[in-house]
């Protein structure tokens, strides 16, 4: 310390931390200024910040493990998921997938059936999924400290209805626009404006908004906010809400959760749809390429494990008995 001028010190800036407790760190803190009060102080968080948005080569193939093993518990539970199951059994599914591969959950699983879906943090997961309700899960699995974000949205019986479908679409659109987006050298607050937008058009053609009401809105409680009211993203690594020096332009090497939403208590239901996405000099990444999100693929999967379920096969006929060996597999 005698021989230095300028020291850095750690503290814990992420924007949603709320530090009730003083820690052993902000105890060395303050006992380092103490005891050499003339020294520069400088605050390494921010440095750390900087190295933690860009993700390394070996930290994004972590990454794609924690996506892949989220496709994993996906698949299970379009196995597994009918009217009648609870919300809580659908949290399970993925539990037992992300833990027998190694892995664990990145954070509390959100399965809401129904109005459940409304509620943006619901954790309860404890209804039970019924016949007509749409089911929205978002989870995302941890690999070696390395977390993944998925939501998606599912029929509980397998199919959607037509209004639930066109929900679906627009949703769907607004994902698949908003991956387009990311590019480097853009603001995230540009990025959500741009969402906002295209969110907007589409509850104009849902018919949830008229331009009348979008002329007559106050600019600081558009009237879009009733039924998309969070960000559309947001970084993440060692963090699910990864730090990030967000209000910087998002650079190569990012990764960006993109997670569009609609939600309708007046209906019943809501759509969020999420992938996890690298950013690249070259264009986006989604790193979640191989799981399920089409609308006719989720129904024929779901469609074919009833089937299965039922002890026939694709042609209607019985299903030869599975060794016992395989069954345990599954």
């Amino acid at each position: 310390m005698c021989e230095s001028d300028h020291v850095f010190l750690n503290s814990n800036e992420h924007k949603r931390a709320i530090i009730e407790t003083e820690s052993r760190e902000a105890r060395f803190v303050a006992e380092t200024i103490r005891k050499y009060p003339l020294h520069n102080y400088r605050r390494l968080a921010q440095v750390m910040h900087r190295l933690r948005a860009v993700k390394s080569e070996l930290e994004i193939e972590l990454i794609r493990k924690a996506c892949d093993l989220t496709g994993r518990g996906f698949q299970r539970v379009l196995r597994f998921t009918k009217p009648g199951v609870t919300e809580y059994e659908v949290e399970a599914e993925f539990i037992h997938e992300f833990v027998r591969h190694g892995g664990r959950c990145a954070y509390l699983p959100i399965i809401g059936s129904g109005i459940n879906a409304c509620c943006l943090h619901y954790v309860s997961n404890a209804n039970t999924c019924a016949d007509g309700d749409l089911l929205l899960m978002d989870v995302g699995a941890s690999y070696a400290n390395y977390n993944s974000d998925m939501t998606r949205t599912i029929p509980v019986n397998g199919r959607f209805t037509r209004r639930q479908r066109q929900v679906y679409d627009a949703v769907l659109g607004i994902l698949r626009r908003c991956i387009a987006g990311l590019a480097p050298g853009k603001k995230i607050k540009d990025w959500q404006r741009e969402a906002e937008q295209m969110t907007e058009r589409e509850l104009v053609n849902l018919g949830l908004l008229t331009m009348q009401e979008i002329k007559r809105q106050d600019p600081e409680q558009p009237a879009f906010k009733k039924f998309f009211m969070h960000g559309v993203g947001h970084p993440i690594g060692l963090d699910v809400h990864d730090v990030g020096l967000i209000v910087k332009p998002m650079e190569p090497g990012w990764v960006m959760t993109v997670e569009p939403g609609i939600y309708i208590p007046k209906e019943n239901f809501a759509v969020r749809l999420e992938n996890t996405v690298l950013v690249t000099k070259n264009g986006p990444v989604d790193l979640m390429p191989n799981i399920p999100i089409e609308a006719e693929e989720i129904e024929q999967l779901m469609r074919e494990h009833s089937t299965a379920g039922n002890g026939k096969n694709g042609n209607g006929k019985a299903a030869k008995a599975r060794p016992a060996a395989q069954l345990a597999r599954e």
